[in-house]
């Protein structure tokens, strides 16, 4: 009967230490049964991915507090000006919704101290939103992350689904100057930036000539002993599509018994920029079981960013 009577004390305790938590210091509504965040969203479609005149940039769209609880919303600008990064901090401060959220070239200009006349082709612009809740909570435009060796909790508090096309975040995004597509000037020599897979170290891949003049292949970018050319089809703006195409043999990213892993653009904006020799593509991923349609398994989406030298 003691043991009965013990282990009813402990249930008891436990339930007593969990039910005294103070949960007004949960600056993360994940953490907090069903409290709303602060977001803000884009009326509409939101930022072309990219414009065609570096001078003439003209963005006004309408956004809105998603949940009704914002007190003040900034934007914070980052930009890559002819290569070197150039922030503005507070760019916009908006404090009642709904808004028109109005962004110039020129503003841009003026709030980084730039002149107008510096910005051209392959120049971008990137945004991060900040939104202030009613009750002073901070709710910043990134990615919550963790890191392992320092233990330190980032800034980041926005979940990762809610940057996806289908909530029109106003809390990160982002343009480019786009150039007219020109093939000839997309060929060459590339080196690999950044990739989510890559079979070795050879981090450079060739560009050729597709199929049409709104095409150019990457000669086996992954690097595969399959030999998997991909081909990338570029509307006359800078805009990448990549139709599924197989990239690489799966016993060289994990196991045998697999068909070979392919990928195809996914609903962010991929971008061939031929004036600059930039590619930059959001690429998802599938595979199925040796013998079937490719289909039921996936490496998940990943990126392949490359700059010509």
């Amino acid at each position: 009967m003691k043991k009965i009577i013990y282990i009813i004390f402990g249930v008891a305790l436990m339930l007593t230490q969990y039910s005294c938590t103070d949960e007004s210091t949960f600056n993360n509504p994940a953490h907090h049964e069903l409290e709303n965040g602060a977001f803000v969203r884009f009326a509409n479609n939101g930022v072309n991915a990219t414009y065609p005149d570096a001078q003439n940039i003209s963005i006004s769209e309408e956004i809105y507090d998603a949940n009704g609880n914002i007190s003040e919303y900034s934007l914070t600008l980052t930009a890559s000006i002819g290569g070197a990064t150039y922030k503005a901090e507070d760019f916009i401060v908006i404090t009642s919704f709904p808004a028109v959220l109005n962004i110039t070239s020129q503003s841009m200009a003026d709030a980084l101290g730039l002149p107008l006349s510096s910005f051209d082709f392959g120049d971008s612009f990137n945004f991060i939103g900040k939104a202030t809740r009613n009750d002073g909570v901070v709710f910043y435009g990134v990615r919550p992350t963790f890191s392992t060796s320092q233990l330190t909790v980032g800034p980041g508090n926005t979940e990762g689904q809610l940057f996806t096309p289908a909530y029109k975040n106003a809390m990160n995004f982002g343009t480019i100057v786009s150039c007219p597509f020109v093939q000839a000037d997309m060929l060459g020599t590339y080196t690999i930036i950044q990739t989510a897979f890559n079979a070795t170290s050879n981090t450079q891949f060739q560009v050729i000539a597709g199929a049409n003049a709104g095409q150019f292949i990457m000669v086996n970018p992954y690097h595969s002993v399959g030999n998997f050319n991909i081909a990338v089809d570029v509307s006359p703006l800078g805009i990448a599509t990549v139709a599924r195409q197989d990239a690489y043999l799966t016993s060289e990213r994990c196991c045998p018994g697999y068909t070979p892993t392919w990928v195809r653009t996914n609903a962010s904006v991929s971008l061939g920029l031929s004036c600059i020799g930039y590619i930059s593509l959001n690429l998802s991923t599938g595979l199925g079981v040796a013998g079937s349609d490719g289909t039921g398994f996936t490496f998940g989406d990943g990126v392949l960013i490359a700059q010509k030298n």
